[in-house]
């Protein structure tokens, strides 16, 4: 019979057995960064892995003895990021070191867009509304 604790189990042992492949239901696409990252955040942090997303966890030395531990758990957080997005967009992070790496590329590849098109979209408002006040 399982025990209380393993039900509850946060994210916090390193042998990974128990980790879901998946810690949201949400797949990166091309249109989906802003819901998608929000999603996959909470279910890192729910983990207690955000840090290696973050940068807030850098890899130690390879001789450290923190090494195979930081090594298992960065590897399980990218899992969950590979798992959570689209296929034809994990060619461009599954050679990347760290999930940090990953996180980093695909906020540049798609978070950037998001602002660039808001930033268009507001600019193009406030166009029209010159227009109309001059009309």
């Amino acid at each position: 019979m399982p025990k209380l604790d393993d039900a509850l189990d946060t994210g916090s042992n390193t042998k990974g057995e128990n980790l879901p492949v998946h810690v949201t239901s949400i797949r990166l696409n091309k249109d989906n960064y802003l819901s998608w990252s929000a999603a996959l955040e909470i279910g890192i942090t729910s983990r207690g892995r955000l840090h290696y997303i973050t940068g807030e966890k850098p890899a130690p030395s390879k001789t450290d003895s923190q090494w195979p531990t930081w090594a298992l758990e960065d590897s399980q957080v990218k899992v969950w990021i590979i798992s959570s997005v689209s296929a034809d967009i994990q060619p461009l992070i599954l050679r990347k070191s760290t999930a940090y790496d990953m996180w980093t590329v695909l906020a540049r590849m798609y978070g950037r867009k998001k602002h660039v098109l808001r930033a268009y979209q507001i600019k193009r408002s406030i166009y029209a509304l010159k227009q109309g006040d001059l009309s």
